[in-house]
């Protein structure tokens, strides 16, 4: 979904999926999955709707 939002905002960005408990924890995330950009959980807790990847994104450009 990170990718499909990226193309549509014309940004050919890399994005790094982790999946390992021990990056997850260390990243503060208690409640995957989660979206994490610049450093910032922006979502968590739930599969969000591309609508809200694409909203998380374009607040940190």
């Amino acid at each position: 979904m990170v990718d499909g939002v990226l193309t549509e905002l014309g940004k050919d960005d890399d994005f790094e999926i982790i999946g390992d408990i021990p990056s997850i924890v260390k990243a503060g995330i208690m409640n995957p999955p989660a979206l994490m950009i610049n450093g910032k959980v922006k979502l968590f807790g739930k599969i969000p709707t591309f609508d809200e990847v694409k909203k998380a994104i374009e607040e940190e450009m």
